[in-house]
């Protein structure tokens, strides 16, 4: 078996190979997939937006300190994560990450689409864009944050990944 990895190691592909061949040019677009449901999901955008959802909430710290802590509790439920996508399995965490976090994603625009258009009095659901934010960031690590990192990394052989990661970088 070692003998076999440092032989597939050893080979070079070429970007000929990633389209000619069936199996790599599935994995090609698996892996396009994978990284652009991860882009476009909208972590980029609540990342840019935290400090303004943690003003609107309110509260005793400041919307830095707020941000910070967030960060923080980003990690812990990213690393907690990894048991989570380990025993339900990466498909099934992958799709319903993906539903739950469009769903709050919905949720999130509506609520500035009539806050921003002033079609009701949002004063009582101040706490919503923080609780959105929260929502979002737990089902976003319960498979979109996680699994396509994994599966980049196991789509295609050593000599192919090159090409792919290169592909679908961030």
């Amino acid at each position: 078996m070692k003998a076999d990895v440092e032989r597939q190691i050893s080979e070079s592909g070429t970007w000929c190979d990633m389209v000619r061949i069936p199996t790599n040019r599935n994995a090609l677009k698996a892996g396009v997939f994978v990284r652009l449901s991860q882009q476009f999901c909208g972590i980029s955008t609540f990342a840019t937006y935290t400090q303004t959802i943690f003003q609107k909430a309110g509260g005793n710290l400041s919307p830095q300190g707020s941000s910070m802590i967030f960060t923080g509790v980003v990690a812990v439920f990213n690393i907690a994560a990894t048991f989570f996508v380990a025993r339900m399995g990466r498909r099934t965490s992958y799709f319903y990450s993906l539903l739950l976090s469009a769903m709050v994603l919905l949720g999130i625009s509506i609520y500035f689409f009539i806050e921003q258009f002033q079609l009701a009095n949002l004063e009582k659901l101040n706490w919503f864009p923080l609780a959105a934010l929260i929502t979002f960031v737990i089902t976003y690590s319960l498979g979109l944050g996680l699994v396509p990192t994994l599966m980049l990394g196991e789509l295609l052989f050593p000599k192919h990944k090159l090409f792919l990661l290169s592909v679908s970088s961030e």
